[in-house]
């Protein structure tokens, strides 16, 4: 049933190259059949027999007959040796075509899986680990490239093996017919194995989980483990980790040996016990009996093969099962209006307002934000303040249609904001986290990001106006590159670059989410200066508790346990408070 699961993967990403798959494996079986066949004529001109053939042998002696080749050993010897150039030049494109097309179905199983998540709400995204899903992307992905690389070879390996039981079928109906009961209780025998495989594929899977985890956690946490001293402990828990995944590895590699061993044993078995019965039961004449010998001989190693490839595709079931459950629940996450394409940005000139919203996370067992009803106004500054854990960066999502209320409605100038126009709106707005997030790559790539045609002057004048200008004294200017996650600069200059990134946008409101709280007094003046020149332009939002930052805003909403405890003017709420 897998084998099936991953044809038909092969066949929905490209018909045409399958059918020239099986095309290649036709043609091949075909070849290898005639040439063994043709060995039977070949060791009779040998010998200067001249019984006459019978069977599939008569009929391609008459074939090669009819179309001019005389059946003398000169004639039967150039044929043979056309017949394996001609299979082999077949096997070489055999195995171009089929690794090309298992590299490119893979690619687009990792795109397909990548774009899955991208294209996911925020709500599903928040409950993911960061750590399996790049798991998924990078090492399971190529486990399940292999499970697809055995399957075409299994498909090779039987239509070899189809094609040696013809031509032995041909030659010995009785002794072929007991080989093959031979071989399928061989493989019952094996089942035992196959269920070992397929719960140790399930074992790998969760020990790569685990090592992702770890490096992931480590590399992002390199700082504090530093500040810790930690690194022995650190470097313990990945030797800890690393060594589970190598007993994972080993058990399928010595579980795979084992089975090699027995299986070459038993196939010796059968082999003399046949040979014996054909010489002694069915007096089998020595050509016919040698050939039976090499295709005996040549079914052995086929056939340990296919076991193998049986145990390695059980061993990625565990994979296969992850990256269908990722794609199933990434997809039913999915944003349903995302398109390539999308509209203009949504402009307003009234408010934004939220009526009765409330929002619960579903891993939370409270809401994080009740019953809120407040109005923003546009072109104006408004702040909004609170405890942490009082709702303010949700508020900030579900503004931004990041999320999806789960009672009340949000509307920008009278207008509903749903699935429909959730994602133009998105479009309008910048967003400003505590977190700055840059690429590692230059500052103009990193601005470009914001829009991929702004030219050098718009980015200039983005920076200027985000107060970056420290930009233009750095050696590289615009080249320079900000090291991972833009490690390279000071907090400051980091959160200046992002403004300036925002403001490339050219959006319709900007949310500054505690985009000061880490940055010391000067720098935190340059961002305040930045936001009063915003005003009357972009309507602006900023979220945090610093006064400094938000005492020139125009209304001030004060949060508390996910309600809205005072809204109004920022004098009269102080004035009030106080």
């Amino acid at each position: 049933m897998l084998i099936l699961t991953y044809l038909k993967m092969m066949w929905r990403f490209s018909r045409a190259r399958s059918l020239i798959f099986a095309a290649l494996l036709f043609l091949s079986s075909v070849t290898e059949g005639i040439g063994l066949v043709l060995l039977v004529p070949l060791l009779g001109a040998l010998q200067e027999s001249q019984a006459e053939a019978g069977g599939v042998v008569g009929l391609i002696v008459n074939g090669l007959s009819f179309v001019g080749i005389p059946i003398t050993l000169i004639g039967l010897l150039s044929t043979f040796l056309a017949l394996n150039v001609f299979r082999a030049l077949i096997s070489y494109s055999q195995t171009i075509v089929s690794e090309r097309f298992r590299l490119e179905l893979l690619d687009d199983l990792r795109t397909k899986s990548f774009d899955a998540m991208l294209e996911a709400r925020w709500e599903w995204l928040t409950t993911q680990k960061k750590s399996d899903m790049s798991n998924l992307l990078v090492t399971e992905i190529g486990r399940l490239g292999s499970a697809l690389l055995f399957s075409v070879r299994f498909i090779v390996s039987a239509f070899s093996i189809a094609a040696y039981i013809i031509v032995a079928f041909s030659l010995s109906f009785p002794l072929t017919l007991a080989a093959m009961v031979l071989g399928g209780g061989l493989f019952f025998a094996m089942r035992r194995q196959h269920s070992l495989a397929h719960e140790q594929g399930k074992l790998l899977s969760d020990a790569n989980r685990q090592v992702q985890q770890t490096v992931e956690e480590g590399l992002t946490g390199i700082k504090l483990i530093k500040i810790l001293r930690s690194e022995a402990r650190q470097s313990q828990l990945m030797l800890e980790i690393r060594s589970l995944l190598r007993k994972r590895s080993l058990q399928f590699t010595h579980l795979n040996a084992a089975m090699t061993v027995i299986f070459q044993i038993l196939v010796a078995l059968f082999m003399v016990m046949l040979l014996y019965i054909g010489v002694t039961s069915f007096e089998l004449s020595l050509p016919t009996l040698l050939i039976l010998v090499l295709i005996f001989s040549r079914l052995s190693p086929q056939i340990r093969e296919v076991q193998s490839q049986i145990n390695n595709i059980l061993h990625s079931d565990s994979v296969l099962t992850n990256y269908q459950n990722l794609m199933r629940a990434a997809g039913a996450a999915r944003e349903e209006t995302l398109t390539p394409i999308l509209g203009a940005k949504i402009q307003f000139n009234q408010s934004i307002k939220l009526s009765g919203v409330s929002f619960s996370y579903s891993t939370r067992g409270i809401p994080s934000l009740c019953d809120i009803n407040i109005e923003i106004p546009s072109r104006q500054t408004t702040a909004i303040m609170g405890t942490s854990g009082s709702g303010k960066s949700t508020l900030a999502d579900l503004i931004m249609g990041l999320l999806t209320p789960d009672a009340g409605t949000i509307e920008i100038d009278g207008i509903l904001l749903t699935d429909e126009n959730r994602l133009n709106w998105r479009k309008s707005i910048a967003y400003m986290p505590q977190d700055v997030f840059l690429f590692h790559d230059t500052i103009r790539n990193n601005l470009l990001w914001a829009d991929a045609n702004a030219t050098d002057d718009e980015l200039k004048r983005a920076l200027k106006f985000a107060s970056a200008d420290f930009v233009f004294k750095l050696p590289d200017q615009l080249e320079t590159v900000v090291g991972d996650a833009g490690q390279r600069l000071s907090g400051g200059e980091k959160q200046r670059i992002a403004l300036a990134r925002a403001m490339i946008q050219k959006p319709e409101l900007i949310i500054l989410d505690e985009a000061t709280s880490a940055l010391d007094l000067e720098n935190e003046a340059r961002i305040r200066d930045t936001i009063d020149k915003l005003h009357d332009a972009i309507t602006v939002i900023v979220i945090g508790h610093r006064l400094p930052t938000l005492e020139n805003a125009d209304q001030l909403i004060i949060l508390e346990s996910g309600r809205v405890k005072a809204a109004g003017k920022w004098a009269d709420i102080i004035e009030t408070n106080d």
